[in-house]
């Protein structure tokens, strides 16, 4: 069974009256704090973006070209400290209308790489959504405050001998042990 949640930044636009120019769209406060805990972000501070919908010359495609800008703040994976950051990007996308219009079979991709069209649910086309998915494309897997590394226990190896139990730790064991407070080949 599939359960269909509302999505936070929902703007859309039905295909029947492209008017053409630009369309700008901005987050809410409440969309922002939902949408971050969507994307597992400490905070979404801005998010708007600028589409422009065009239909393609054989009139069952429409390609969606837009700009987005978004202030985030994500958990630093090292230290957990908060790391703010800016995301600007450029994004196309193409829609397919599901009356009448053919998707394009896989052979039928062109060499270029473009990639296929996405079918059109209805006669609306959801350009919040669109962002949202772009958004998340766009935001760092890995964040790190500056200078923020890895300790060295686990960049080098490190053996550890116990003299009184003559046991010996190699790699990362011997790390996790020197953490602990275990005792230390002399070098």
């Amino acid at each position: 069974m599939i359960v269909q949640t509302e999505l936070e930044f929902s703007r859309p636009v039905a295909l029947t009256n492209l008017a053409g120019g630009e369309i700008r769209i901005m987050a809410g406060t409440d969309e922002r704090v939902e949408l971050a805990r969507r994307l597992g972000l400490v905070a979404l501070d801005s998010l708007h973006a600028t589409v422009c919908l065009e239909p393609e010359e054989n009139g069952g495609i429409v390609r969606l070209r837009g700009t987005l800008r978004a202030d985030v703040t994500q958990a630093c994976v090292v230290t957990l400290e908060p790391v703010r950051s800016s995301v600007e990007a450029l994004f196309e996308r193409r829609y397919a209308r599901a009356e009448g219009q053919r998707l394009p079979e896989p052979e039928d991709i062109p060499p270029d790489g473009e990639e296929p069209p996405e079918p059109v649910v209805g006669d609306t086309v959801d350009l919040g959504e669109a962002v949202a998915e772009q958004l998340a494309l766009e935001i760092e897997l890995f964040p790190r405050t500056p200078g923020a590394a890895f300790s060295e226990y686990f960049s080098r190896p490190v053996d550890i001998e116990d003299a009184e139990d003559g046991v010996k730790l190699l790699g990362s064991f011997a790390a996790l042990a020197e953490i602990k407070g275990l005792k230390r080949d002399p070098e």
